[in-house]
């Protein structure tokens, strides 16, 4: 009797990990939330494109959260790896933004001092 409750024991224990699929993306979820943040201090909101990413980053996040509901979570993780990647996208474009901006008034100050 031992001899066949074992493999059966297992055979259960696989056909139940198996159908559970993938764990909740806690870690997913922290990084693509820390992203929106970061980009929301870098200045995206005040960039025309940076904030398209941003939107888009977010409204990741929200889907991800239903799916992480409906225990989704492979499709999950992958929303929240996009949403990351639009966050950090929507900080860079600000960021580049900024540095444009710090060279056109250091460009205008060197042009100012040349011509007194």
């Amino acid at each position: 009797m031992r001899e066949i409750l074992l493999p059966c024991v297992i055979a259960v224990g696989l056909g139940v990990s198996a159908c559970g699929g993938a764990a909740v993306p806690h870690q997913q979820m922290t990084t693509a939330e820390a992203s929106v943040r970061a980009a929301e201090v870098g200045g995206a909101q005040g960039i025309p494109k940076a904030e398209l990413y941003l939107k888009h980053a977010r409204d990741q996040i929200a889907s991800a959260k239903k799916h992480i509901d409906l225990e989704e979570n492979e499709t999950a993780e992958l929303e929240l790896q996009r949403a990351a990647a639009d966050a950090e996208l929507a900080l860079a474009l600000a960021e580049e933004a900024k540095a444009r901006g710090d060279a056109q008034a250091a460009l205008l100050r060197i042009q100012q001092m040349m011509e007194q």
